[in-house]
């Protein structure tokens, strides 16, 4: 494996999982009108990732631990395309609604406390990428392997926000005080690697960059904040359709010291050694003397940046009608060039009045086709969900979790 296969594999692994180990909302959210007059505290958490190409099999080993084998990346070659995605959405969200609380003197605005933990990743890479990290030089003996167009984003951040929301629509408006923990970014602007047909020297072209915050416990601090609009539209003289517009975490953060790496190099290495993937250990627990001696030059500077926003909009579940089976749709998107906008549509079923289950299909995001099914009980003070948007894909996984008391 070549020095540049092993600073990639490096990149990749910092970003997906050394970061990350540790709502949006696949679980249809429910339009209820009734006028409810005492507390109400809502636990969601979600936990997915996914990809257009990079098998799970890959993914859990990187994770849980385990042998790659050659099966593993034999199909996963076969699966690369000019442009392939991969990303990681992990967060947990706590709210406390005070339903007796009147703000501004209206009696139909109550109180809310928010409190959110998340972690949002998206790799892009190009085709030969995946190649080079898993095979070394030696899958382009005689072969340019090209890089360029290759990027990277992390951020993980809490939130803590008060706000208000209407007893009767749901709707509600947050201002959330952030505290970011760990922010990485990089982009090849131009790569690529040549290896002579009699194996005796490689030629690299680089144009990259790369940035990490501090490590301190909060790297950046910053404002957001979160926006959910529901309304209705006349669907006959008895029924109403009800809809959502969900901004959540749209704010900017500002980060003090925060390293940039630059590479602006073509070299030529007539020696080179190739080491099992594992043999990289050294590397990964050392990054940043990994950058310092493969860079050109680093800085340390001030950076504001916006968070990765999500928006999604909704049809809403109308949970006091009689209907047993409702349709609901929707589109999401993040403020992140890497997640392609995902379109869902799905049905609801209602086959008594604690219980639904449902079924959705969704294209977009960070993969393609995804499968998903939802199982949820709601009684008069107490509802509980439990959710997948990744049931069949052989590249990604997802739990959504929703627990609602009212008391």
């Amino acid at each position: 494996m070549t020095r540049c296969s092993q600073l990639l594999l490096c990149l990749l692994f910092h970003v997906l999982f050394v970061q990350n180990l540790l709502c949006q909302s696949m679980l249809p959210i429910q339009q209820d009108t009734t006028l409810f007059k005492n507390h109400e505290l809502i636990i969601s958490g979600v936990a997915d990732y996914q990809s257009t190409s990079i098998g799970k099999d890959i993914t859990k080993i990187f994770i849980y631990g385990g042998f790659i084998t050659d099966e593993m990346k034999g199909q996963t070659s076969s699966k690369q395309q000019i442009i392939n995605r991969f990303g990681f959405d992990i967060n947990s969200e706590l709210q406390y609604k005070n339903h007796r609380f009147n703000m501004f003197k209206d009696s139909t605005k109550g109180f809310l406390l928010k409190y959110g933990i998340y972690n949002y990743s998206a790799v892009e890479h190009s085709e030969d990428v995946f190649d080079l990290l898993f095979y070394g030089n030696s899958a382009f003996i005689g072969d340019t392997a090209v890089l360029m167009g290759s990027r990277f984003d992390s951020y993980t951040f809490q939130k803590f926000g008060i706000g208000w929301f209407d007893k009767h629509s749901k709707s509600s408006f947050t201002l959330n005080a952030i505290g970011v923990h760990n922010m990485l970014s990089g982009r090849l602007d131009e790569g690529s690697l040549y290896q002579s047909s009699s194996i005796d020297s490689i030629d690299l072209s680089l144009i990259a960059q790369y940035k990490q915050s501090n490590s301190n416990t909060f790297s950046g601090f910053g404002l957001a904040m979160d926006i959910d609009y529901r309304f209705a539209m006349p669907k006959n003289k008895d029924e109403k359709i009800y809809f959502q517009l969900l901004m959540r975490n749209l704010g900017v953060i500002c980060m003090p010291k925060v390293r940039s790496y630059s590479i602006n190099s073509k070299l030529y290495f007539d020696a080179y050694s190739i080491d099992n993937l594992l043999n990289a250990s050294t590397i990964l627990n050392d990054t940043e003397s990994t950058f310092d001696s493969f860079t050109d030059s680093s800085s340390v500077n001030t950076e504001w940046r916006l968070l990765p926003a999500l928006f999604q909009f909704t049809k809403l579940i109308d949970r006091s009608s009689a209907r047993k089976i409702q349709g609901f749709y929707g589109a999401r998107a993040y403020l992140s060039s890497s997640f392609m906008p995902m379109f869902f549509s799905g049905i609801d079923y209602h086959p008594s009045k604690w219980y639904r289950v449902g079924l959705q299909a969704s294209f977009g995001g960070f993969s393609n086709l995804r499968w998903g099914m939802y199982s949820a009980i709601d009684l008069d003070r107490f509802s509980f969900g439990l959710a997948s948007e990744n049931l069949f894909s052989k590249t990604g996984e997802s739990i959504i979790l929703r627990i609602s008391c009212l008391f």
